[in-house]
């Protein structure tokens, strides 16, 4: 063999290589260095590794989820993925990465680093990511997920969920930026949140104390604003809303970060709350509950979707639909959304499985509860959004949010 023929050789091999490499979906993406985006362009078709199987040659088929923690217990898993392996004969494992606030969801998408995700209702259109728009997720027909006809009409068909007649997600949970009192200190439920500005409850009560979106806006609810102007900072940006918000964070005796707990509530009259608390307020011997005020109460729905990292890939995409359709079944929406993590079940045929305490706490069997009762938290535009933080900034001036420091 002659010099030439082993450099062709060399060379051969060498590029041979190095379309292995590019072609592994076992070489991690740096951040910013898929800029390809979705559409028909040359640049934007799938790569080669984006038409194989997401498996290793060794291992088993593996669906990334990408979530709010919570929302795929180890128990649930587990099941899942013998579930699966039993009806196709073949081995799948659901990697579970958690998030800590919804931007952190945006590069994992867009790099295709993620295959199923969790998105809060607000943030399927939101303009920071345009996830819908951009063609990120990719649309779910109803006739794959045979659970979805019973979540509630209401979220079923919500808008925020649909754009063109087709679907890109899927409601698993809700619950409210809710109004609780500790029936130990009040005789009666309140029915109007302008009870926190009210002197005897000063120093007595608990907010969120990052969520400006749900303070602010729950605070023009409370002072009558239109519910289509309670995100508006246009609207909100005078010296009488103003006050009326340094008022409510200085009148707070604590803040809670992330979620409430027991601890944060323990004691005190009121509190603005996921729900998270209540649940062990109750074992504490402390009555805790929701109220109803007049002026309604905002809302989330956490969904999950599908990214477009799955559009060329059957199989894993059956096993996304599937693992949402599990999570709509009675015992996880019972057992573990009731029960477990104390938040509001999605769907509505779990009467049957609840105590006599649970369906009059969930309002199970009132069609008309949520919209009587919720107000969902509109998709905010991005000056909005800022100008949103900035008011609860300025009323925070000042105030420490940690317990300890107050």
């Amino acid at each position: 063999m002659n010099s030439t023929t082993r450099n062709r050789r060399k060379i051969i091999i060498l590029l041979a290589l190095a379309l292995i490499a590019v072609g592994s979906p076992h070489v991690a993406c740096r951040p910013g260095e898929d800029r390809s985006e979705p559409g028909g362009s040359a640049d934007s078709r799938p790569a080669a590794s984006e038409t194989r199987p997401a498996t290793r040659p060794d291992g088993p088929d593996v669906l990334r989820l990408l979530i709010w923690e919570g929302y795929a217990p180890d128990k649930y898993v587990r099941e899942f993925e013998k579930r699966i392996e039993a009806k196709y004969n073949r081995k799948i494992k659901l990697k579970v990465d958690v998030i800590d606030g919804p931007e952190d969801f945006y590069g994992p998408i867009r790099q295709k680093r993620a295959d199923v995700v969790t998105l809060t209702h607000h943030h399927f259109k939101d303009e920071r990511f345009n996830y819908i728009a951009a063609g990120l997720l990719l649309p779910i027909e109803a006739g794959t997920i045979p659970n979805l006809k019973n979540v509630m009409p209401t979220l079923r068909q919500a808008d925020f969920l649909s754009d063109g007649g087709r679907r890109y997600g899927v409601p698993i949970c809700q619950g409210p930026y809710g109004l609780a009192y500790n029936a130990k200190k009040l005789t009666a439920a309140p029915d109007s949140w302008r009870i926190l500005w009210d002197p005897a409850h000063k120093g007595k009560y608990v907010l969120g104390g990052n969520e400006y979106l749900y303070n602010v806006s729950t605070a023009a609810l409370a002072w009558g604003y239109p519910d289509d102007t309670i995100t508006s900072y246009d609207v909100l940006n005078n010296e009488d809303f103003r006050g009326k918000l340094r008022r409510l964070a200085v009148g707070a005796h604590s803040f809670w970060i992330g979620q409430d707990t027991a601890d944060d509530l323990s004691g005190m009259d009121l509190a603005a709350v996921w729900g998270d608390s209540l649940g062990a307020l109750r074992k504490r011997g402390e009555t805790w509950d929701l109220a109803r005020p007049r002026e309604k109460t905002l809302c989330w729905v956490d969904n999950y979707a599908i990214t477009w990292a799955l559009k060329d890939k059957p199989f894993l995409r059956r096993v996304a639909l599937e693992w949402i359709n599990r999570l709509l079944e009675p015992d996880y929406q019972v057992d573990y959304i009731v029960r477990e993590i104390a938040q509001v079940p999605i769907t509505t045929n779990i009467a049957a499985e609840l105590t006599e305490a649970e369906t009059r706490r969930l309002h199970i069997g009132d069609p008309d509860f949520f919209t009587e009762n919720r107000i969902l938290l509109p998709t905010c535009s991005r000056r909005d959004r800022n100008g949103l933080q900035l008011l609860w900034k300025n009323a925070m001036k000042g105030l420490p949010l940690r317990k300890e420091n107050r």
